[in-house]
């Protein structure tokens, strides 16, 4: 290859080369990250927004601030508001290539939706020169339904048997959050127990809508069994939920009654031993 064809090449290949590789001479502020505590946001619950912010530009960074604006499609917040503090943070330096993270206090409203919201950030910093420099960012808050359905039941029940020799025993579940749920499915069970019905299909809860379950319960032996009742459905974000609590069932009848029926053994016994009754 000739020195003139080796020429032209270097020089097509440094025409095409993306000006965007190199890092603006000036601090160039950006979000690389956005993280939450805890991992789940839910409608009425506290929670921390975690923003990282990274300096791609050449120069430094100076008296960064970072305010929360507004809920994006409203004048303020919406569904958010600030916990303990303003909406503004500052940081004093972030230097070129380096990061920072700013640790944002909030809390959701109780009526909030699951959905995806998001904010509008507004970014400022300085450089050396105190020359000022402007961003806007957006990020997204996802709203879920970690408590939205739950399992309304006492933690003991103690059997006493009907006419039929059967005890009933029941719970209720209801739908607390703020959205429909769907494949609404509850099932029962307990180690030395016999239950009639151990499963149930409802199918779609709306907000507020509620539903009973009952199961007659019969076992031969005494004392407390462990039960769980588990509750499974999908929330609005077809995620699979499952919620569970554990009960105590009690067996007292068949104590008294075997305990009687010792002590009259050890009686006729003691008679027939003694005195020949019985015989």
């Amino acid at each position: 290859m000739t020195c003139s064809t080796l020429f032209l090449s270097l020089l097509l290949l440094f025409c095409f080369v993306p000006a965007a590789m190199a890092a603006p001479e000036q601090p160039l502020l950006q979000i690389s990250a956005v993280t939450f505590d805890p991992a789940t946001v839910s409608p009425g619950k506290d929670f921390k927004m975690l923003v990282t912010l990274t300096n791609h530009g050449e120069y430094h960074a100076y008296n960064v601030t970072l305010d929360v604006l507004s809920q994006a499609g409203a004048n303020d917040l919406g569904v958010f508001s600030m916990v303990g503090t303003g909406g503004h943070f500052y940081v004093e330096k972030i230097k070129s290539g380096e990061s920072a993270v700013i640790e944002i206090p909030m809390v959701s409203s109780p009526s909030a939706e699951a959905k995806n919201y998001n904010l509008n950030l507004q970014l400022n910093c300085e450089d050396y020169d105190g020359d000022v420099y402007n961003f806007t960012a957006t990020v997204g808050i996802v709203i879920n339904e970690s408590e939205s359905m739950s399992i309304i039941a006492p933690e003991r029940y103690v059997l006493t048997k009907d006419d039929k020799g059967l005890t009933t025993i029941g719970f209720e579940i209801a739908n607390f959050g703020s959205n429909p749920v769907r494949g609404v499915q509850v099932s029962v069970a307990g180690a030395g127990l016999d239950f009639s019905n151990t499963y149930q299909y409802y199918g779609t809860f709306e907000k507020e809508d509620s539903d009973d379950f009952s199961t007659e319960v019969t076992t031969d032996k005494t004392g407390e069994f462990p039960g769980v009742i588990t509750l499974k459905f999908m929330d609005s974000f077809n995620n699979e939920r499952t919620v569970e609590k554990a009960i105590t069932i009690v067996s007292e009848e068949a104590v008294a009654k075997g305990d009687n029926t010792e002590e009259e053994n050890f009686f006729e016994k003691f008679l027939r031993v003694v005195f020949g009754i019985g015989s």
